[in-house]
């Protein structure tokens, strides 16, 4: 566990993220994958999508940041990265 409490396999997850969803074409597939009625956690998406979608197309200089923005809405980086979606290989 890093020093800020967030997992490396969830910084994993994030910094993979955010290189996926630099390019149009993934993005949008991820965004069908995610929303996709038979992914288990669509709905988590739906729920969590503005902050999931904010975080991917955030610079890493920008954690600091981005954390303080999300501390002040009673949230933080931990919650929010926990809440990107896995992808599995059938709908994707």
């Amino acid at each position: 566990m890093s020093e800020n409490g967030i997992l490396y396999s969830d910084y994993a997850k994030l910094y993979y993220g955010r290189m996926l969803w630099k390019c149009p074409e993934t993005r949008a597939r991820l965004v069908r994958h995610w929303t996709h009625p038979g992914h288990p956690h669509a709905g988590r998406f739906t729920k969590w999508r503005q902050e999931v979608e904010q975080l991917l197309a955030s610079p890493k200089g920008d954690d600091e940041q981005l954390d303080g923005q999300l501390r002040r809405r009673g949230l933080s980086l931990r919650v929010v990265v926990r809440e990107i979606p896995s992808v599995f290989g059938d709908t994707y």
